[in-house]
Order: C-alpha cells, then sequence, then structure tokens
C-alpha cells in the first residue's frame, strides 16, 4: 500500500492546533512538517489525534530518539487544552451580522472580487472551527491574488474577448448540525475564472467532531478505507430504491472511490451524501442528496466514530 497524502483539511488542523509552530514547548520555529506520533508504517493512518507539528531539528530528534512517542502524545494534548488560552481573539475580517467576511476587490486588469462568509462560534471548544474555515478561506483567496499577481507581470497575456473579465468568488454556507458533539457545514462556492466561458459551482462540507476537536473525513468514519465497498453498497442501494437514476449512471457515480463518498453532511442521526452535477444525474437534474441513518450505517462504520457523532445518545 502506497503511502496516501495526509488529508488538506488534517494538515491545516493540525497547523492551526499548534499557532503555526513546533509543538515542542519553547520551540517556537515556524518551518514545520507534520509528524506521525505512532509511525505511519504501523498505524497506516492519517488521525488527526496522531498527527503533531515539529519543526524541522525537532523532527530530526523525534527519529533520532531524542523526544519519545509518550512525550510527544503529552505535547499533542497539551495543544488541545492550550488553543483557546492563546488565541488573540482577532480574526482578519470584519464582521457582517453573526457572521465573518473575507472580502477583497481588486481593480487591476483583469482583476477579482472575492467574498468569503464563515461562521463566528464564540464558544473556546467552537472557536478552532472558526479558525480553520478561515484559513480555509484565506487559501482560497491567496490563489486569486497568486494569479492576479501573474497577470501583473505577464500583461500580454491577457489577449482574447474572455481575457478582459474580472475573476471572482463567492463563498456562502449552512450549519447543517451545531451542538455540543459536532459542528458540521455545508458549503457553496461559486466561482468565476479569466478566460473561461462561464463559472462554476463547487459544493463543499466541513465536519468537526468538538471534544475531542477532530476533523471528520471519510477514512476517519469508516476506520479503514477498506470498508468503502460496504458503504458504496449501501448509498448505492438507497439512491436505487427511489427509483429515479439510471443504472448506468448510478453503477458508475457510486464507484466505491474516496471521492464519490467524501461530500458527506453530519445530521442527528443520520448521514446526508451528496453527488454533484454529472455525478449519478445530469446537469439539469441538479445536485442529488441522499440519506442513511446511523443504524444502516453501525455495522460498516468505526464504532467510535459512530459514537461521537451520535446525536440521539442520552
Amino acid at each position: 500500500m502506497s503511502r496516501p497524502a495526509i488529508p488538506t483539511e488534517i494538515r491545516r488542523a493540525v497547523l492551526i492546533e499548534a499557532g503555526h509552530r513546533c509543538a515542542i514547548p519553547r520551540c517556537n520555529q515556524t518551518e514545520l512538517d507534520v509528524h506521525h506520533i505512532v509511525p505511519w508504517e504501523t498505524c497506516r493512518k492519517h488521525e488527526y489525534s496522531n498527527l503533531i507539528a515539529l519543526c524541522p531539528l525537532c523532527h530530526r530528534r523525534v527519529h533520532n530518539g531524542d523526544i519519545d512517542r509518550k512525550a510527544l502524545h503529552i505535547y499533542k494534548e497539551n495543544l488541545a487544552k492550550e488553543f483557546g488560552k492563546h488565541d488573540n481573539g482577532t480574526f482578519q475580517a470584519e464582521v457582517v451580522e453573526y457572521k465573518r467576511r473575507l472580502n477583497e476587490v481588486n481593480d487591476g486588469a483583469p482583476g477579482f472580487t472575492f467574498q468569503f462568509d464563515f461562521p463566528d462560534f464564540p464558544s473556546p471548544v467552537e472557536r478552532i472551527v472558526s479558525r480553520n474555515i478561515e484559513a480555509w478561506g484565506l487559501e482560497l483567496l491567496a490563489d486569486f491574488q497568486r494569479t492576479q499577481e501573474h497577470w501583473d507581470k505577464h500583461p500580454e497575456e491577457l489577449d482574447g474577448t474572455l481575457m478582459n473579465i474580472k475573476a471572482g468568488l463567492s463563498g456562502h454556507y449552512r450549519i447543517i448540525r451545531r451542538d455540543e458533539k459536532v459542528i458540521s457545514i455545508k458549503y457553496s462556492i461559486d466561482t468565476y475564472y479569466t478566460g473561461a466561458a462561464h463559472g462554476q459551482r463547487d459544493t463543499h462540507v466541513l465536519n468537526y467532531t468538538l471534544k475531542p476537536f477532530h476533523p471528520i473525513t471519510l477514512e476517519y468514519l469508516l476506520g479503514d478505507l477498506n470498508r468503502l465497498p460496504l458503504l458504496a453498497d449501501v448509498v448505492r442501494h438507497r439512491l436505487s430504491e427511489t427509483g429515479r437514476y439510471d443504472v448506468e449512471w448510478l453503477t458508475s457515480g457510486t464507484e466505491p472511490e474516496p471521492e464519490n463518498f467524501s461530500l458527506f453532511n453530519i445530521e442527528q442521526d443520520g448521514l446526508t451524501f451528496t453527488f454533484p452535477e454529472y455525478k449519478i444525474a445530469s446537469y439539469a437534474e441538479g445536485e442529488q442528496r441522499i440519506f442513511v441513518d446511523l443504524y444502516s450505517l453501525s455495522s460498516i462504520c468505526d464504532p467510535h466514530a459512530i459514537e461521537a457523532i451520535n446525536g440521539l445518545n442520552p
């Protein structure tokens, strides 16, 4: 089994938890690696609770045995405990109602408009969620800024009927679930890139457990991606029961590949899986969704994950 890359949302969360500094006390270096506490060769997973941010020097010290695994676990636990205490309380965004908004208008050639809303959760246990979403928004903004910097240096490339139209992004969200256990958010991101014939809309989902904080990925949910064919069978069966889908489309769009099942939101008693246009139905039929209750998932998913997200527990 080849070693897959650490998912972006997991890497981002690890760096934010550490304040973008090495997790070893008093080190404070900002050039960072993401290190597996229990080695990848042993665990074969990218679990948030097993990942820690280390500078290259401290990373080498770990490999040389100067810092042991027990100490790393303690440092990781302390990061979670200390996060809210050292947050300076400021965001790089203006307050808009109960949201925050990253907003930038560039009037260069062709220029761009950028507006990305994200929730401002006030409680300490929820604040790290806001930080993770803000960081994602800043990553999206940086992509537009880099592209504009390229156009500024190479204006001769802006030749064509569509090359004078501003690029743009508009990001809006809907909170699907927010309680003491889970925050689940669904984003709609509308983008237009200069030179394109038309814009596009993409759906993104963000799911987190709060106590302890942990991004909920497909791997976290299943415990082992080898269980993905079982999940695919259940979801495909639920979709086929509706009688709405062409068999060929449905079979293709529910192949047991992670990208086919990574768009899910967590509700109190189950998961809603989202399938973008062209995945299991035509563009005209729009985005498709199907709900699967936790009872049907309990024999497939990791039992600890089911316990962590079950909103019906007393």
